[in-house]
C-alpha cells in the first residue's frame, strides 16, 4: 500500500480528530484508530469500469482540460491537466505522442453531433504519421462534496464535554479514456480523497487543493496502466534531447488579468485585488508546475521568459544545461512538445535562449 493509493487522505483526517480530542493513552480511541486503519487497508483504492478492447491501439494521447464541477478560473483547468500530462510522460516515456490541454480539443463522443475529430485534429495527427483511429483521449474531472456536522469534544477521561461544528470536504475524481474514432468510452477510473483540515500546508497558494492533485495523478497513472499494452509509438524515437527539465508556464496559462506580461514589471510594486504582488503569484505557479524544484531553480525561472529550462542534457546533445527552449515550431515550448520532437516526421525548429541571454535557432532533434 503506497501513499498514491488514495487511502492516506482519509487516514490523516481521522488522525487529526483523534489528536485534537484526547491523549493517545485512551484505550477506546486507540482501538477505534486501529479498526479504521485496518478497514482502510482492506478497501480498494480505485474503481475501474470497462477495459480497452484488444483490437484498439493508440499512437497518440490527448489530455483534455480538467473538468471542474465547481467554479474555478480557466487557467486552473489548464495547469492541473498539464500536471497530468507530466505524469503521463514520466510513466510511459516514448510509448506514444502526448498532447496537452492547450494543443488539441476533442469533443466527447456524441457532443455536437460528431465524434470530435475535427479537421485540425486529423491534420495534426497526420503530420506525425498517425491515423485518426490511433488516437485516445483522457478526460479528467472531479466534483466536490461538502458534508457538515458536529464533532464531540472529549476530555482526558473519555467523557463528552461539548461539541463543535465540522465540515468535511471530499473530492470525487474520474478519468475517462475515450476512443473518438469509434465513439466509445473504453475505460473509466474513479476515486475519492478527503481533505485533511489538520495538514500542514506549506504554500496554499501554489496548490489550493493538494488532495485533489494527488488523487488525479494517481487516477491518471491507473488509467495509463489500463492503456499501456495498447500504446505504440509511430516510429522509433531519436536520442534524448534533455534528461531533466523545468517548465515556466507563462506562455500557456491565461493569467493576463493578474500577472504582467512584461518581464520588466516583475519588481514593480503592483498589487492584485487579493493583495498579492505579481512576483509572488508567479512563484506559486512555478511551484505547482515544478513540485520537486528547489528554491534556487524557482528563483532562476521566475526571472526568465516562459519555456522549458534544461537542467541536464546528454553529452553531445544540441541542448545544454542552462538553455531555455522558448518555442518549438513557433509555438510555446511544453514538456510534451519537446518529447514529440523525438518522434516527428520532420525536424522541428526551436528558439533557444542560452545562459548568456543570446537567443539562437536550433533544429531538433
Amino acid at each position: 500500500m503506497t501513499q498514491d493509493s488514495g487511502f492516506w487522505p482519509n487516514v490523516r483526517l481521522v488522525w487529526g480528530v483523534v489528536k485534537h480530542t484526547a491523549p493517545f493513552h485512551c484505550p477506546r480511541l486507540m482501538l477505534l484508530m486501529v479498526a479504521i486503519l485496518a478497514a482502510a487497508c482492506r478497501s480498494t483504492p480505485f474503481q475501474v469500469r470497462g477495459a480497452v478492447p484488444e483490437s484498439l491501439g493508440a499512437s497518440a494521447v490527448v489530455v483534455q482540460p480538467f473538468g471542474f464541477q465547481w467554479a474555478e478560473p480557466d487557467w486552473r483547468s489548464v495547469e492541473l491537466s498539464q500536471r497530468l500530462v507530466n505524469v503521463a510522460l514520466a510513466q510511459t516515456g516514448d510509448a506514444a505522442l502526448f498532447f496537452g490541454p492547450t494543443e488539441l480539443q476533442v469533443a466527447r463522443p456524441g457532443e455536437d453531433g460528431g465524434n470530435g475529430l475535427t479537421r485540425a485534429v486529423v491534420a495534426t495527427l497526420a503530420s506525425y504519421g498517425v491515423r485518426p483511429d490511433g488516437l485516445m483521449v483522457l478526460r479528467p474531472s472531479a466534483e466536490k462534496r461538502i458534508q457538515s456536522g458536529e464533532r464531540e469534544l472529549i476530555d482526558t477521561e473519555g467523557y463528552t464535554v461539548g461539541q463543535s461544528a465540522t465540515e468535511v470536504v471530499m473530492y470525487v475524481g474520474r478519468v475517462e479514456v475515450l476512443h473518438p474514432a469509434t465513439h466509445e468510452v473504453v475505460l473509466e477510473v474513479f476515486g475519492e480523497a478527503t481533505v485533511n483540515p489538520y495538514a500542514d500546508i506549506l504554500d496554499e497558494g501554489a496548490d489550493p487543493a493538494p488532495e485533489l492533485t494527488s488523487l488525479m495523478e494517481a487516477l491518471t497513472r491507473e488509467a495509463l496502466r489500463g492503456l499501456s499494452s495498447h500504446l505504440k509509438p509511430p516510429r522509433a524515437p531519436s536520442p534524448a534531447l534533455a534528461t531533466s527539465l523545468a517548465w515556466a508556464p507563462w506562455d500557456v496559462l491565461d493569467m493576463a488579468a493578474w500577472m504582467p506580461k512584461d518581464m520588466t514589471d516583475l519588481e514593480a510594486p503592483l498589487r492584485t485585488e487579493a493583495g498579492q504582488d505579481p512576483r509572488s503569484l508567479r512563484m506559486q505557479r512555478l511551484r505547482f508546475a515544478n513540485p520537486h524544484a528547489d528554491a534556487a531553480l524557482l528563483e532562476t525561472l521566475a526571472r526568465r521568459p516562459g519555456g522549458l529550462y534544461v537542467r541536464a542534457a546528454p553529452e553531445g546533445a544540441k541542448l545544454s544545461a542552462g538553455d531555455l527552449v522558448l518555442t518549438l515550431d513557433g509555438r510555446p515550448a511544453l514538456p510534451q512538445t519537446l518529447a514529440r520532437a523525438r518522434l516527428a516526421l520532420v525536424p522541428v525548429e526551436a528558439r533557444v535562449q542560452q545562459p548568456s541571454g543570446r537567443i539562437v535557432p536550433l533544429v531538433l532533434p
